[in-house]
């Protein structure tokens, strides 16, 4: 069984495994849109209402709920974890270039620096409060979402088997007991597989600058903010879909020696695709 849906920009694909759940799929359906657009309206940048643009346009939110501490507070700490790759403060550039709520991919020409998680943004259960930079979840929002639904159909809708595809950022379970098998997709010829590999209970992500492209009078720009860009395209597997998100863009920016020491340090399987070679090296655990 399996049903799709519009959410976050992009379309979202789940497939339930199992014939005997007590839980038709209209309603695993509704329950999960439902979820989805819950989630979308509180935390989407681009949403003018949502906490985290009345936190990014007033510099402090009160009284905020347990779920967006908890959600602040992991994308602090993927700043540490990431040895400050990964930062969650870098909405204003990403405006600044043209990525704003209006998509309108015009160039302020403003000169912006990133904010510092660690010092600029201050989280209690009373305030949080935002010194400088705008949050953006785009880095590890969507797999944090996914995670989120995976408790829910385990543990609200007794569902155990299946897998779930926001817009290429997955998690699987196993379909009987075997591992879910999935096409890594090339970064710039869209629907061509260039590989497939397997999930077991697992999260997944790929990241690429060659997504989410536009010009403007000031040149190219892509989603990912930095300054040094190491491959042309990064696939992840992880315990869970927020970390495969966050560290398939902090992938993108690391030399060897330093993407060794992540892989090792979180675990992860990596894989990254060259396009000029056509060649796709992984490491042991993502193999």
């Amino acid at each position: 069984m399996k049903f799709s849906f519009q959410a976050l920009s992009t379309t979202w694909w789940i497939e339930l495994f199992e014939n005997n759940t007590n839980k038709n799929i209209d309603e695993v359906q509704n329950f999960v849109e439902v979820f989805v657009s819950t989630y979308e309206k509180k935390y989407s940048r681009f949403l003018p209402d949502s906490q985290i643009s009345i936190l990014n346009r007033e510099r402090s939110f009160q009284n905020p709920s347990s779920e967006f501490v908890q959600l602040l507070e992991y994308g602090k700490r993927l700043y540490l974890r990431s040895d400050t790759h990964f930062n969650l403060l870098l909405g204003h550039i990403l405006e600044s270039k043209g990525y704003d709520a209006d998509y309108s991919f015009i160039d302020s020409e403003s000169a912006e620096t990133p904010g510092n998680p660690i010092t600029d943004l201050s989280i209690t259960p009373e305030l949080i409060e935002l010194k400088h930079g705008n949050i953006d979840l785009g880095g590890f929002g969507k797999g944090y979402l996914i995670d989120l639904i995976v408790t829910e159909l385990k543990q609200t809708l007794d569902v155990k088997q299946f897998l779930i595809n926001g817009g290429g950022d997955m998690y699987a379970t196993h379909n009987a007991g075997e591992p879910v098998n999935i096409f890594l997709e090339h970064p710039t010829k869209t629907g061509t597989g260039i590989a497939k590999t397997s999930l077991f209970n697992q999260g997944f992500a790929a990241s690429s600058p060659h997504k989410r492209v536009w010009k403007n009078e000031t040149g190219e720009h892509t989603h990912i903010v930095s300054d040094r860009l190491t491959s042309d395209a990064t696939f992840i597997k992880a315990s869970n879909a927020a970390e495969a998100d966050a560290f398939a863009t902090t992938a993108l920016q690391l030399g060897q020696p330093d993407l060794e020491r992540l892989a090792k340090s979180e675990q992860l399987g990596i894989a990254l695709f060259d396009i000029k070679s056509g060649k796709l090296v992984s490491n042991q655990s993502f193999a």
